[in-house]
């Protein structure tokens, strides 16, 4: 199997740290399985681990126990739950992202809306301070009173 450092490792010597899961299986589980058999005569080891990729929901709830009852030795390389966790944690950073970004837009309308409407409210009462004085300038007109 090609690790993570890119060389070729057998099988009986892949752990967790090294294994690469393939693109598009992230939500199973990987695990090497094997029933250790020895040749009682020459103690040789005859059988021979595989990796085995399984369900998240059927992984969890049976096959593992089910595996160790039939006396299955099993190493867990690759558990689909830290890559949920992770990706649950992009998606969170990536709406508050975009919430700040929202909120910073929002912001930036209402203070142009907000200066927009002082500058009419300082137009307009330049224009009542001209037309004040313009009416106080006039002599035999007394002020206009609403």
């Amino acid at each position: 199997m090609i690790t993570k450092d890119g060389r070729d490792t057998p099988i009986e010597k892949l752990t967790p740290d090294i294994y690469v899961v393939p693109k598009g299986e992230e939500m199973s589980y990987h695990a090497v399985i094997e029933v250790v058999q020895y040749d009682p005569k020459t103690g040789k080891k005859l059988s021979k681990p595989r990796v085995q990729k399984f369900g998240k929901k059927a992984f969890e709830t049976h096959v593992l126990n089910s595996l160790k009852k039939q006396g299955y030795t099993v190493t867990v390389l690759y558990d689909p739950n830290v890559w949920i966790k992770e990706q649950q944690a992009k998606a969170a950073q990536s709406r508050a992202a975009k919430a700040k970004a929202e909120q910073e837009k929002f912001d930036a309308a209402v203070a142009a809306a907000v200066a927009k409407e002082l500058a009419k409210l300082q137009a307009a009462k330049g224009s009542d301070a001209e037309q004040a004085e313009k009416t106080e300038k006039k002599p035999g007109r007394p002020a206009k009173s609403e």
